[in-house]
């Protein structure tokens, strides 16, 4: 197999089961009693540095796990596949969610999945398959069979106990450049099975899951639902230590009011982190308030265009809340083009991270390829792509891959980043913040060496003005 078409690599682009290998919650072959276990399963990415996927969206349908005798037992099974970007995953964790598992041992892990579908940036001066120089092109997998991965010693589940376990993808081991460019599912080493939590993670807590957006649409007692309009529903309790944060361009958003519980309402659009205890509960840490109830919003990655004052927006999230017809078939992964209306107002979203708005994002010309933005949508019509006029603009964090090149006081350089963020003159530097970035799978920052692969989720400000152009809310060592 090939893989030295991309200098970006282009390798990013699959995330599918050749499965291989676990090292997770294992023990010997003796049964353990009857009755059932409470087995949280959460998904991750492990994406090689220097590529160019902008997305890679995985619907997962099923998965399932095979015991020494019997029939499969069903663990994750939704009624729609569950859809999670692989981009995304960098940095942050998906929650399947917490099941109710036979207690047994179990020699195999099962997953369905559905066709994958990805967006990449020929960042090269020559057409990759059929993807042509300085492009956007998409990739889909057609559907893949059902992947088995056999652990190397039977995972043993308990009575009463509460496991949990990571599925951790490998995107540079799927994608082959043998006859242009294709997602082989019979490559090996795609996943890992890891025990949770990993290194780093808070005490009493198997994963966090960070920045679900989506609208209120349940609120029983202290329990909240959110329902992304991409990527399913979570369910979480508030407490009295969760914080509440929001826009202070959109006043309306609290009354004008610095925001609290009692801003918790039916159909806003809210942002929320969420811890999962070690015991499968999940509970909301932060509340990002970011518009009212009824707002039509979309989310995505920037991407490079040839034509100046032209944008283009690869579709991470969006909020249909008025049934827009033209809004409804819009996914994750879809291609639309960003109009500015005159009136376009900028502002950056710094949820607990800063205290004040920083400088880099305050007009059209401080918008860059791989910025995360949300934009409000004043209208929408259609052409080749969806265009979306739009007066708001929300700067959101990034998710990026790099390798660390210096470690010092609370920052670090990043090499090998995508390449379709462009050039950078010199290392960008990644700002972080004590007490608040989080780190995942390393205890802290001065664990970091010269070298590491990285991903971390951060605010990435105009590189050409600002002497840190990335401000990270969590780093993930790879």
């Amino acid at each position: 197999m090939k893989r030295n078409l991309f200098s970006l690599p282009l390798f990013l682009v699959a995330a599918m089961f050749a499965l291989n290998s676990c090292s997770g919650p294992v023990g010997g072959s003796t049964p353990p009693p009857p009755g059932n276990a409470n087995l949280t399963v959460t998904m991750t990415d492990a994406p090689p540095t220097g590529a160019s996927f902008i997305s890679f969206n995985v619907p997962i349908r099923a998965v399932s796990l095979t015991p020494q005798t019997g029939a499969d037992v069903d663990v994750f099974s939704p009624a729609t596949p569950l859809i999670v970007d692989m981009v995304r995953l960098q940095s942050d964790s998906a929650l399947l969610g917490t099941f109710q598992v036979p207690s047994g041992t179990y020699t195999k892990i099962n997953i369905t999945l559905d066709v994958v579908n990805t967006i990449f940036a020929n960042t090269t001066s020559s057409a990759i398959g059929s993807c042509s120089a300085h492009t956007i092109c998409s990739l889909n997998s057609g559907t893949p069979p059902t992947q088995s991965l056999t652990f190397t010693t039977p995972l043993v589940v308990t009575t009463g106990t509460h496991p949990g376990l990571d599925i951790d993808f490998n995107l540079i081991n799927a994608v082959t450049t043998q006859n242009g460019i294709t997602i082989d599912f019979n490559q090996p080493n795609i996943i890992t099975i890891s025990s949770l939590p990993r290194t780093g993670q808070a005490s009493g807590t198997l994963d966090t899951i960070e920045d679900f957006t989506g609208v209120i649409t349940t609120l029983t007692g202290s329990n909240v639902t959110i329902t992304s309009g991409t990527r399913g529903t979570l369910t979480g309790a508030v407490t009295s230590s969760t914080t509440y944060t929001g826009l202070s361009s959109v006043n309306t958003v609290c009354g004008g009011n610095v925001p609290t519980s009692t801003c918790l309402g039916l159909n806003k659009t809210v942002s929320v982190d969420a811890n999962i205890s070690t015991t499968g509960v999940v509970t909301i840490t932060e509340v990002d308030f970011l518009d009212d109830p009824f707002t039509n919003e979309i989310e995505g990655v920037i991407y490079p265009t040839t034509t100046a004052g032209v944008y283009g927006m690869i579709v991470s999230d969006k909020i249909n809340a008025t049934g827009n017809t033209l809004l409804t078939p819009v996914s994750p992964g879809a291609t639309i083009s960003i109009t500015l209306d005159p009136t376009a107002t900028f502002t950056v979203d710094t949820r607990n991270l800063l205290v004040s708005i920083p400088n880099g994002f305050s007009s059209a010309s401080d918008i860059f390829p791989g910025q995360t933005v949300m934009i409000h949508v004043k209208s929408a019509s259609t052409g080749t792509v969806l265009d979306v006029v739009t007066d708001r603009l929300v700067l959101r964090y990034s998710r990026l891959t790099g390798t660390v090149n210096t470690v010092g006081g609370t920052a670090f350089t990043a090499n090998n980043l995508p390449p379709f963020l462009g050039t950078f003159s010199v290392p960008p530097t990644v700002q972080t913040f004590s007490g608040i970035t989080v780190f995942d799978n390393v205890t802290d920052l001065q664990s970091l060496t010269n070298g590491d692969s990285v991903a971390f989720r951060a605010l990435y400000l105009d590189p050409t003005t600002a002497t840190q152009p990335f401000m990270a809310a969590k780093v993930r060592k790879h």
